[in-house]
């Protein structure tokens, strides 16, 4: 059986194009199943608060660092 990443969700701003950690955080298994529609978030550059939909976000291992791409079903 293989690990399940935990990993942050990222989002690019809309006004600035600024890349930042909105503080949610999952697993890259719940993360595939879950619908994640109509969240907002503030961008600490900025300060424009914008809509985030499931496929805005940019997944990133906690631990590492590193994007995580999930697998295409």
């Amino acid at each position: 059986m293989s690990a399940v990443a935990r990993v942050a969700l990222h989002v690019a701003c809309r006004a600035c194009g600024d890349v930042f950690d909105t503080g949610l955080r999952t697993d890259t298994g719940s993360f595939a199943r879950g619908t994640f529609a109509a969240n907002y978030h503030t961008c600490p550059r900025c300060g424009a608060t914008e809509t985030y939909r499931k496929q805005d976000y940019r997944l990133v291992e906690v631990r590492s660092g590193r994007t995580v791409e999930l697998p295409r079903r």
